[in-house]
């Protein structure tokens, strides 16, 4: 490679040359004596070192400059996931916000590309409510007058449409987000069955249902709607004259999600949910040797559910959450049994509110894989605002007597408390627990276990 060159001497004159041009930033102005020192140590050669020159020279630049640091400055925070979240980077080290910016009400700042980008960074680090859905049961109730005097009033009590409508609070924020999600409900004791002939019996039955779901915005950011589908694990309701089963599958539910109000530490939104009813029917029948009887309620009910939301953060630490939903029947439910369909059932009308206070226990953004760790506290009340309504069963031996809630009027008042663990930017782990704080008939089960997870995009 250095073949032509008259002596070591010469290279190092070389090199030391290139050094100096370069720091002084005088490279172009001293091309000139360059191109001799080239002709006197390699004539013949002029092409090739030229190029080794230039390269050294290019090198000499990069040489006199600072370090280039990879890590992000203060103003960089973590990859944002949505318009509002950027992930969980330090807020004091935000730059200043104009008045103009702080004000607006929704921000409508995007990219041409059509990713969003967050223009309110705080706000969007507060994690998703936890929720504490279940709604109240239904309940079959048999008469007493079939020839045994010990016959109990209630055969079964359970939830409708595969689980029942969603609470709109459930892993859920005021803030639109993409997103895509998993949530395992565990309700302990949540379904009842009564021993039919003998000393009077009732069994309880757990109720798991895995959640599948996901979340896109819209309209820069302001909108989004989210899409929820419940699978249930399989499991009957049986004693020794029935059996009653709920299926597999339960309601699709969506929420359509608006901002009306965002700023660095609040976030107000509104919008309506729908509950579809896709679900599997409640099927009841009779075992040998009694005549063969059969009890079905289809699940026909759409439910609508307008909603308002709120998240704000207290300050870096401490942040609120808070869901006030109306839950509506807009239709029916056919109930119908051997002979035929017999009547409709019309579910309750719920009024649920929900209120949540967390705190930041810690946080590091630089860290590879656990990036914070949050703490969460809620009450959730959901209460019936109308009466029961009843279906009068007959045409049979066995199954006569009334589809209701036995309940009629329930105030439900339930306590979650539950940990996020946030993996990086964009996943988050949550695991919690609910506790109903009052007693039958103001509860439909004992405990609950929720487990969660988020990954947005």
């Amino acid at each position: 490679m250095i073949t032509g060159f008259q002596n070591v001497r010469d290279l190092k004159d070389l090199r030391e040359k290139v050094a100096c041009m370069s720091r002084d930033n005088k490279m172009l102005n001293t091309s000139g004596r360059f191109k001799s020192t080239i002709d006197r140590i390699a004539p013949g050669r002029r092409a090739m070192a030229w190029w080794v020159g230039s390269c050294c020279a290019m090198g000499g630049l990069a040489y006199g400059q600072a370090p280039l640091s990879l890590r992000p400055s203060g103003q960089d925070e973590l990859p944002q996931t949505s318009r509002l979240n950027a992930g969980l980077g330090n807020p004091s080290n935000r730059g200043p916000m104009s008045s103009t910016a702080a004000m607006r009400s929704p921000a409508t700042r995007g990219t041409g590309t059509g990713a969003s980008r967050g223009t309110f960074t705080r706000v969007g680090r507060a994690p998703n409510m936890f929720g504490d859905t279940l709604p109240p049961l239904v309940t079959f109730g048999i008469q007493r007058n079939q020839g045994a005097t010990d016959l109990p009033r209630d055969a079964y009590s359970a939830p409708l449409g595969g689980g029942g409508s969603y609470n709109v609070s459930e892993n859920n924020t005021a803030i639109p987000t993409d997103r895509v999600y998993f949530v395992y409900n565990a309700f302990y004791n949540a379904i009842s069955t009564s021993q039919v002939f003998g000393s009077p019996q009732t069994r309880s039955i757990d109720l798991h249902r895995y959640v599948a779901g996901f979340e896109k915005t819209f309209l820069d950011g302001n909108v989004s709607l989210d899409v929820r589908m419940p699978l249930l694990s399989g499991f009957e309701l049986s004693n020794p004259v029935l059996t009653s089963d709920l299926g597999n599958v339960g309601n699709l539910t969506m929420f359509a999600k608006g901002l009306v109000y965002a700023d660095e530490d609040v976030a107000v939104a509104t919008g309506l949910g729908i509950g579809l009813p896709t679900g599997s029917d409640l099927n009841t029948r009779t075992l040998a040797p009694f005549v063969s009887e059969s009890l079905v309620v289809r699940n026909q009910a759409v439910r609508l559910m307008p909603f308002v939301a709120a998240t704000m953060n207290l300050n870096d630490q401490w942040f609120l959450q808070s869901f006030g939903q109306m839950n509506f029947a807009a239709s029916g439910n056919e109930v119908a049994n051997q002979n035929g369909v017999v009547g409709v059932f019309n579910e309750q009308h719920l009024l649920q509110t929900d209120l949540g206070l967390g705190r930041w226990i810690w946080r590091d953004a630089t860290r590879p894989v656990l990036t914070g760790l949050a703490g969460v506290l809620e009450l959730h009340y959901t209460t019936t605002v109308q009466e029961t309504d009843t279906v009068q069963l007959s045409g049979g031996n066995l199954l006569n007597g009334s589809l209701s809630n036995s309940a009629n009027r329930q105030d439900l008042l339930n306590l979650t408390s539950g940990l996020q663990a946030q993996l990086g930017a964009a996943t988050s782990l949550r695991v919690g627990a609910v506790v109903p704080l009052r007693d039958q008939p103001d509860r439909v089960f004992d405990s609950e276990v929720q487990v969660s997870l988020n990954r947005k995009f």
